[in-house]
């Protein structure tokens, strides 16, 4: 995947705060978009998945504290930070009542808005880390037959420590887990072998789906195709001397990097042109306004990975 790390919705009406917010974190590594009121982000959030949203608490149509309650009725996996100028006892502990994990005083540095959204990552990858780790241990115990009693005897954990482990109530120690993987007669890093099968797909060169353009030297050949189980989409976009890849610009949801393998090519990116030759790559939204053409009279192929 392009993106490794969370995807994020930054919802603020003061558009400077949220394009700086967008473009520092995008440089980070993050997947990012912005709403500038809590409808637009509950449509965005109806649309797409974010790990996180950082809400300011003053908004347009209505208030954060309103906002959080239906944010976390729409997509309740989000972690809600919230951005205020205004911080006070009340408003931090009503937004943690209603389902935020944290806030942010606004103006803020860079350090504190990255750890502050490092921290909530790796809080909810322990807590995959823990549920897996109970499953694993379980299903392990259930496959020898074993039951909490006779584990507790076997280990001395206590009945309660055992359970609390299996339903990712606690975090085990080292010697917790060691005496648990003892006890059933296995090496402790068998627990946390989760992922021992990895997916992946082949895309042979004469299977590829690719699209010729009539009259002309278009085509676009498909190495990976979006569909129900991927929100990515990989294409060579092949344009002949002087050719556009559309007709008007075109706009869509996600992020866009492009790599020119061959030629050089003029992207139209809104109001700005940016000259890309061979070697070159870029990144943006897909959101703006763009279309792509052949310079110096050369055919050229760009290499786009879509994300949605």
């Amino acid at each position: 995947m392009i993106f490794d790390k969370a995807n994020i919705l930054v919802v603020d009406d003061d558009q400077d705060l949220s394009q700086f917010i967008m473009e520092f974190l995008v440089k980070e590594g993050y997947k990012v978009s912005a709403a500038g009121n809590v409808n637009d982000c509950l449509y965005r959030l109806k649309n797409d998945i974010f790990d996180i949203v950082l809400l300011d608490l003053k908004l347009p149509d209505k208030n954060g504290v309103k906002g959080i309650a239906e944010i976390k009725k729409v997509s309740p996996h989000s972690k809600v930070i919230i951005l205020t100028g205004y911080p006070s006892v009340e408003s931090v502990v009503s937004t943690m009542k209603d389902g935020a994990v944290d806030y942010l005083k606004k103006p803020f540095k860079n350090e504190e808005l990255l750890n502050i959204i490092q921290n909530n990552i790796d809080l909810e990858l322990n807590n995959n880390i823990l549920i897996e780790l109970g499953k694993k241990i379980k299903a392990v115990r259930k496959e020898k037959g074993i039951k909490i009693k006779q584990l507790s005897a076997r280990s001395g954990l206590t009945d309660s420590t055992i359970s609390m482990v299996e339903n990712a109530k606690i975090s085990p120690s080292i010697t917790t887990t060691y005496k648990i993987a003892m006890a059933l007669g296995v090496h402790p890093v068998e627990f946390f072998e989760i992922e021992k099968h990895k997916k992946w797909t082949v895309s042979r060169k004469q299977e590829r789906e690719r699209l010729q353009f009539h009259d002309s030297d278009k085509a676009l050949e498909y190495l990976i195709k979006a569909g129900r189980n991927s929100q990515n989409e990989i294409f060579i976009s092949y344009l002949g001397p002087a050719q556009k890849s559309f007709d008007e610009p075109i706009t869509h949801t996600g992020h866009k990097l492009g790599y020119v393998l061959t030629g050089s090519i003029e992207l139209e990116l809104g109001e700005e042109k940016v000259r890309l030759n061979e070697g070159d790559s870029i990144f943006f939204e897909a959101i703006i306004p763009h279309l792509w053409k052949s310079v110096e009279n050369r055919e050229s192929g760009i290499l786009w990975v879509v994300t949605f």
